[in-house]
């Protein structure tokens, strides 16, 4: 097995390297989440980018009896695949689309702390929160998610993160809030609410925060955590100009290119 997951994970990062596409990785190795998080945790060890953070993925209950999923996962996010606020992001293959997230700066000062992350004492590492864009896809040539561990091993489906400006954490900003995806390309609006990330982004947070620290995944500078889709995965294509809104957040934007 630690062959077969040394073989996937080599092959995934190659394809990263050189914008190129794998074959589908076979089911029957990534059945099992825990295998599929070696595969991921394989491909950030051999992959010499630049983490800036991380990323939350399956946050959305309503969707774990479909994949069969007992809790989130997690992945890093890249300043290789970063933008800034209102950049043009080029559009690539096998993308599923956008979505619209609450993303959090986190002080460093979290590894240093030898207790459980919760509510009560997690905004003492809260610098800002900001919506976020983040466009998800795959390195692999299929066409749609069939299982839980084809988004935890396949770069967590990371492709790009878009940040908007940060603004000073306020939990009841995040709680229950309608959320708005626009695309100003032809005015249609996508409409999600912040309690589809767990209940609360918090919670996503929250959760990361402590599976990072059990992982050992240190980081020596302060760095981002975006915390899961609040609407559905938006299909996109070349042309196409998002606008995403938070009340009490902010807005973020990027132009498909």
């Amino acid at each position: 097995m630690s062959k077969a997951i040394e073989t996937i994970a080599h092959k995934l990062v190659t394809a990263r390297y050189n914008n190129k596409f794998i074959p589908k990785i076979s089911k029957s190795l990534i059945q099992n989440p825990k295998t599929a998080a070696a595969i991921c945790r394989k491909v950030e060890q051999e992959l010499l980018w630049n983490p800036i953070g991380f990323k939350a993925g399956a946050t959305n209950k309503a969707v774990w009896k479909k994949l069969k999923a007992e809790s989130p996962f997690f992945s890093y996010l890249y300043e290789e695949t970063t933008y800034e606020n209102n950049s043009k992001v080029p559009l690539q293959n096998n993308l599923l689309g956008i979505e619209l997230e609450v993303a959090f700066k986190i002080k460093n000062e979290l590894f240093q702390y030898d207790k459980k992350i919760t509510k009560s004492n997690v905004k003492q590492f809260i610098i800002g929160m900001a919506p976020a864009l983040e466009i998800v896809g795959f390195r692999q040539k299929i066409k749609a998610i069939d299982c839980l561990g084809r988004m935890i091993s396949d770069f967590g489906l990371n492709v790009a993160f878009v940040a908007g400006k940060l603004k000073k954490y306020n939990l009841k900003k995040i709680t229950n809030v309608k959320t708005l995806l626009i695309n100003k390309k032809n005015n249609m609006k996508y409409p999600g609410i912040s309690s589809n990330v767990l209940g609360d982004p918090i919670n996503s947070l929250i959760w990361l925060l402590n599976a990072i620290k059990k992982n050992q995944m240190f980081l020596s500078f302060d760095f981002w955590v975006t915390t899961g889709s609040t609407t559905a995965i938006i299909p996109m294509q070349r042309g196409d100009h998002f606008v995403g809104n938070i009340p009490g957040v902010g807005k973020v934007s990027a132009k498909i290119v």
